[in-house]
Parts: C-alpha cells; sequence; structure tokens
C-alpha cells in the first residue's frame, strides 16, 4: 500500500471527485493582521538553546519543532536557537476555531516575537512554516523595522500553486476525515515521508513513530485538517506583491527533488525578494534539514556568519 495518497488521488481524478476539494475562501484577509496587537491569549510551545543573536526555526506542515532536531544543537554553538510549535501542532494548543490559515500563525509568531524581545532576529522556515516566516517578515518590516536581520526560506509556499494530493485528500469532505480518523496514525505519516524525502531509504522509523505520536494528541487531527483546507489563502496573490518590498537579506534553500513546492516557486521567490539568493540542492527532496542536514548547514553557517557579522 505504499503511496496511498498518491493512488487515492489518481482514483479521485478517474472518478472525477476533484470538485470535491473544498477549500476555506472565509479566511480574514492578510490586511487585517497587519498591525501588532497586545493580546495574550495563547502560547505557542517553544523551547530555547544556545547563546547570541536568537535564530527562529518554524516548521512546516504536518511537522513540529522535530523537524530541526538535526540542525538546533550545531546552530546553537554559536547562535540562541528557539524552536516553536504552529497553532494546531507539536505540544502546541489546538482549538476547535476556523484560525489556521498562515496569516493567523504569523499573527501568533510575531506576537511571540515581540514579547520575547527578541532582537537582530534570524528567521528560518521550512515549507508551511515558510509561508508563515514570509508573512511574519512583511509584518515586522512594517511595524518593527530593524528588529529582523535576516530570513531563510526552505521548499518554501510562497503562491498560489496546484495542491498536493495529500493535500487535495485532507481538504475533501467526508474523504479527508475519513483517512485522517480511519487509518493508523504510522501509516498516514509514513506515507507522507515517502512524498517529503526524496530517497525513502533515509526515513528513520523514529521520525515515523514521534510524528504519529504527534498526529495521536488531542485535536491534532481536526488542526491538520483545517490547516489543509485554509493552507492557501484566496487572497495569496495580492498578498505576494509585498514580497518586492522586503528588503531583508534572504536565503532562498530548495531540493531540486521536491515533489511538494515546486522549484518554480523558488526561483520566482528569488525574482521578486530585492536581496535574496537562491541555493538549489541535488539529489533531496522537500525537507532537506530531515533528509540531508549536512548539506544545509554550511550554507546556514555561512549566511548567518555574514549577516551577524554586518551589524558588528
Amino acid at each position: 500500500m505504499r503511496d496511498f495518497f498518491s493512488k487515492l488521488a489518481q482514483l479521485l481524478m478517474i472518478f472525477n471527485f476533484s470538485g470535491c476539494v473544498v477549500m476555506d475562501k472565509n479566511i480574514p484577509g492578510w490586511a487585517q493582521y497587519r498591525d501588532p496587537d497586545k493580546t495574550h491569549e495563547f502560547q505557542l510551545a517553544s523551547r530555547s538553546i544556545g547563546s547570541g543573536d536568537p535564530v527562529l526555526l518554524i516548521h512546516g506542515f504536518g511537522a513540529s519543532s522535530y523537524s530541526w532536531r538535526h540542525i538546533i544543537e550545531p546552530l546553537a554553538q554559536k547562535y540562541r536557537v528557539i524552536t516553536i510549535d504552529l497553532k494546531g501542532f507539536g505540544d502546541s494548543p489546538k482549538p476547535h476555531d476556523d484560525a489556521y490559515s498562515v496569516y493567523e500563525q504569523a499573527r501568533l509568531v510575531r506576537n511571540f516575537i515581540l514579547e520575547n524581545d527578541l532582537k537582530h532576529l534570524h528567521i528560518i522556515g521550512h515549507s508551511y512554516g515558510g509561508g508563515v516566516a514570509l508573512v511574519t517578515s512583511v509584518y515586522l518590516s512594517a511595524s518593527s523595522p530593524g528588529l529582523q536581520k535576516s530570513l531563510v526560506l526552505i521548499d518554501s509556499i510562497a503562491y498560489p500553486q496546484e495542491l498536493p494530493s495529500f493535500i487535495k485528500i485532507l481538504a475533501t469532505p467526508v474523504l479527508g476525515p475519513l483517512v485522517t480518523y480511519g487509518l493508523p496514525n504510522t501509516f498516514q505519516v509514513k506515507d507522507l515521508l515517502q512524498k517529503v524525502y526524496f530517497d525513502d531509504a533515509l526515513i528513520p522509523q523514529a521520525a515515523i513513530n514521534y510524528y504519529a505520536t504527534d498526529l495521536g494528541k488531542p485535536g491534532a487531527k481536526y488542526a491538520l485538517l483545517t490547516t489543509a483546507r485554509q493552507i492557501l489563502p484566496p487572497d495569496l496573490q495580492q498578498f505576494a506583491n509585498n514580497y518586492a518590498g522586503l528588503t531583508v537579506s534572504t536565503l532562498i534553500v530548495w531540493g531540486k527533488e521536491d515533489e511538494i513546492v515546486p522549484l518554480a516557486i523558488g526561483k520566482r521567490l528569488h525574482e521578486n525578494l530585492p536581496n535574496s539568493k537562491l541555493v538549489i540542492l541535488n539529489n533531496v527532496g522537500h525537507a532537506v534539514q530531515e533528509e540531508k542536514p549536512s548539506l544545509l548547514l554550511p550554507y546556514l553557517f555561512h549566511f548567518l556568519a555574514a549577516e551577524s557579522q554586518d551589524r558588528k
């Protein structure tokens, strides 16, 4: 039953069920979240290790801060590394509400940054978390210029795109909940990781077990399904017009074999972000920080060191 979601997606196409995918079109627009607020109603789970300039790590869809496990300690030798679990994931609260868009997540991340007085900040985001990092950076540039030092985007969502098959399935009424609540957690996680990794032989059983445990936490499946329906906001193309004005130094890293967010998105980001560098890594998939962290770390160290040096 390998590649279950791919086979199921093929069946949906055969039976013309593609119209059954329901994306949430009632998400508040990005402009409603632009201004900082002083609400303290929601606390994201976070961890901090090391000292120095803060480096904030934002994980992707269906993951948690665990996805950064290979790079936390190396980076902590020179920086204060802070990991957060986004709303609905990992150890963060998972309320049964309808606020799981990248805009809401970025609002919470921005609040976290301001409440913890993080200055000379480097933000690193992956996939869905890359989208959150982008929105957060746009918000910070408008409300708190000079607070953020740099941005790293790894296989990040950024523009309207064709959704991967597993997101389409999760966003399909009846079918999405049936799959999510009906199939064993380990089965779902393994099938998804086989899309995330280019080399399936590198998928560790420990990671499957960890993510499966996370998926079994109360409210986790509700959050997963709701996030899937809101993963690409209706006004995302309008929001993308902000990228040209985002002058923070940015490193864009992409796995050439990414099957989830195509390389074309990375190239487009590089064209639109005025102070960016694009690095394309061969023979790696959607999550280089998990699959081949040794490829990523040298680029991170070089980039962060250069940006930290600039302010001295």
